[in-house]
């Protein structure tokens, strides 16, 4: 199953909308006229689909943020709040899968190896913010409460630099995602399942840990 399928299945896409040719063309021609393969490929394959289009935070055309096109950054994933951005680098562009750079500030940060990567931990992290099922709490959790819960659940990837200095960690299986979002000692969880089993399993499993924030 390819990182698309995984991420509608989460979302329970079942008729992704993708952009058309058009206007994937005109995102290429704001870009410099190349995008990356991958970064492409979702963009008709699923990325106007509204479950997943605008979550807590928002896949988008770079043409949204072309200022930041002069200067050699091609922005697809967009802060709520405005606070940072995701994007890959111009000079990146022929490669299938590049790199992926947050803003911070006035710099740009490294933030995961490959699109590919980013893209699934941002939506297993958008899912656990968004799906119908949670606690509707986050929970500031201990150094020692993070070891539970990385045996708890199989990881499934990580990003860096997201609102500023924030390491995101994500887990889960079945259909539930918890996150774990790290800056210096403090840790916060969230977490958030696609049905209501999964959420009454997690809940079990995690009943206890953390502190309401």
């Amino acid at each position: 199953m390819t990182f698309r399928e995984e991420i509608l299945r989460l979302f329970k896409v079942e008729k992704p909308v993708g952009y058309t040719a058009e206007e994937v063309e005109k995102a290429k021609s704001a870009a410099g006229g190349l995008l990356p393969l991958e970064l492409e490929r979702f963009y008709l394959y699923c990325g106007k689909s509204p479950e997943i289009r605008s979550l807590q935070d928002e896949f988008i055309l770079p043409n949204r943020y072309s200022a930041f096109l002069k200067l050699d950054y091609i922005v697809f994933f967009n802060e709520n709040q405005g606070v940072c951005q995701a994007a890959v680098k111009k000079s990146d562009a022929a490669l299938d899968d590049p790199p992926v750079y947050v803003s911070v500030g006035d710099d740009w940060r490294l933030s995961s190896p490959r699109f590919s990567e980013f893209i699934r931990a941002m939506y297993d992290y958008q899912a656990s913010i968004s799906l119908d099922f949670s606690p509707e709490e986050f929970y500031f959790i201990s150094a020692e409460e993070k070891k539970k819960i990385e045996n708890l659940f199989p990881k499934l990837g990580e990003f860096n630099n997201w609102l500023y200095d924030f390491k995101i960690s994500v887990f889960g299986e079945n259909g539930g995602r918890v996150a774990l979002m790290e800056n210096g000692g403090d840790i916060q969880m969230n977490y958030a399942a696609n049905n209501e089993d999964e959420f009454k399993r997690m809940a079990a499993l995690l009943n206890g840990i953390g502190e309401p924030i």
